[in-house]
């Protein structure tokens, strides 16, 4: 033990505290509020000042690297150069951006982002207009990242880091809880092989947002979508990139939602395919990366990280829904 303090999993830094930091950093002089919005994988502060409103993202300790979040900010400032409308990292007064903490759980690291549009993506009618600006918007930033002359540092987004760390995560859980392993096994054994015949070449493969649903989404006031929460990114298929918005795993397991999904596919793909043409192969492949989401979601996002934060009972629950609801969405969607 430090000091014989009791060790710590998890730290959630002082609102006063960080207020007085972001003040002195970021903004001398300047009346400004922040107090704690939202608990996660990471810790969002929302900071409001005189004049604009910014969220202040504070990692969780050992998830990401001071390097893995160098990079984050590296890729958000390549979209910043050209004008790609997203969230941005803030600098602080001498010019450096992350900042650090010595908490009793270690080093943990902030960064100040801007806040982007006006409302959620959700609060406007989703339209056929909608979605294909969305595919033109997401299409566009692949191809800038395409365009990168640096190399990240981010963990892929492949089946090593989406399937073999998260299926080491869910065995070992069960030994914890009684869920149907020998399912999500025989979906890991079948995901690798589809995968194996997928090009790993640009514009294919490349770096990604890595989680695109529409809670990461929002809009301006002419309804252009922008995005934020980049934590994910990382090298890995563009199909996936844009499987988790474009064809959702809770309408797939629906049966009377596929056709509003269909419909949702070919409107973002109409707008995707206008800025960077996929291939029928890809197009044929998003398909095979809700499995592929879902097996993360349940051993990394679940098991690995959410006990640590809200306890086994959470935990549980999420698992066994979604495996009761894998398991309709391979009824509905025989793609093995």
């Amino acid at each position: 033990m430090l000091n014989n303090l009791f060790p710590l999993e998890v730290s959630v830094l002082s609102s006063n505290a960080l207020c007085d930091y972001i003040r002195q950093e970021y903004f001398p002089q300047i009346t400004l509020r922040c107090r704690l919005f939202y608990r996660g994988l990471h810790d969002i502060y929302k900071v409001i000042t005189e004049k604009e409103t910014y969220f202040f993202k504070v990692y969780r300790q050992g998830v990401r690297s001071i390097e893995e979040i160098q990079s984050e900010i590296d890729l958000l400032n390549h979209l910043k150069s050209l004008d790609i409308k997203a969230t941005y990292p803030v600098s602080k007064q001498d010019h450096t951006i992350i900042g650090q903490f010595r908490t009793a759980n270690g080093i943990r690291y902030g960064v100040l982002y801007t806040s982007v549009g006006t409302q959620e993506f959700d609060q406007i009618e989703e339209t056929a207009e909608s979605n294909e600006r969305l595919g033109s918007y997401i299409a566009s930033i692949h191809n800038a990242w395409d365009k990168c002359d640096f190399i990240i540092n981010r963990p892929n987004l492949d089946s090593h880091t989406f399937i073999d760390d998260s299926m080491c995560a869910i065995k070992q859980f069960s030994n914890i809880h009684d869920f149907d392993i020998n399912f999500l096994e025989e979906i890991e054994k079948n995901v690798k092989i589809k995968l194996a015949s997928l090009s790993i070449e640009k514009p294919q493969y490349g770096i990604c947002h890595g989680d695109i649903y529409s809670g990461n989404i929002r809009v301006d006031a002419n309804n252009n979508p922008i995005l934020f929460d980049f934590d994910f990114c990382g090298n890995g298929w563009r199909a996936y990139d844009i499987s988790m918005y474009a064809f959702p795993f809770g309408m797939g397991s629906d049966i009377t939602k596929l056709k509003k999904r269909e419909q949702r596919k070919n409107q973002f793909l109409n707008g995707y395919n206008k800025v960077r043409a996929m291939t029928e192969n890809e197009i044929k492949s998003i398909e095979l990366f809700i499995p592929f989401r879902r097996i993360f979601n349940i051993g990394t996002l679940y098991i690995s990280f959410l006990s640590n934060t809200w306890g086994d009972s959470l935990v549980i629950r999420n698992v066994d829904d979604d495996i009761v609801n894998l398991k309709k969405w391979l009824d509905l969607n025989p793609i093995f």
